[in-house]
């Protein structure tokens, strides 16, 4: 049973170690039990953090341009290690970053696009575009830049 609940799980979505522990633990699942199946996923090949993290950041980061603090933030939560968020998850350059962050952005607004909105429009569509970003894991630093291009002319 622990095996068709572990392999199930896997089937819809790739997940992690800890994740799988959770899920068989939910249903009343011994340990023994629990870390006997763990055991053979890892053996078969169908079960492995490190190529999990590294695909999740590569989805995350180019389909769904997160950050580097929200892509970190959501590998903990799947119950991975420090020493494999900084295997999987360099730290990118500034540059990386921005790039990153200019492509979040650049369907709701375009660069220049806030140019030519003043007062009270501009700081709360800046406020906006800001917190977008921050949502989506970009440091201050980024949010910044980003925000500048917007609005230069």
């Amino acid at each position: 049973m622990a095996r068709t609940l572990a392999l199930r799980a896997l089937a819809r979505s790739a997940c992690s170690q800890a994740q799988i522990e959770r899920r068989l633990a939910q249903k009343g699942l011994p340990e023994d039990v629990i870390a006997q199946v763990i055991e053979e996923l890892k053996a078969r090949g169908w079960l492995d953090d490190a190529k999990f993290a590294q695909d999740w950041v590569a989805d995350r980061a180019d389909r769904k341009r997160y950050g580097r603090r929200r892509l970190v933030e959501e590998l903990k939560a799947r119950g991975l290690t420090e020493e494999l968020l900084e295997t999987a998850l360099p730290p990118p350059t500034p540059e990386e970053e921005l790039q990153r962050a200019r492509a979040a952005v650049a369907r709701r607004w375009p660069p220049g696009s806030l140019a030519h909105l003043e007062g009270e429009a501009l700081l709360a569509e800046k406020r906006r575009c800001a917190a977008f970003l921050e949502r989506r894991g970009f440091d201050n630093e980024t949010i910044k830049k980003v925000l500048g291009e917007l609005t230069s002319k």
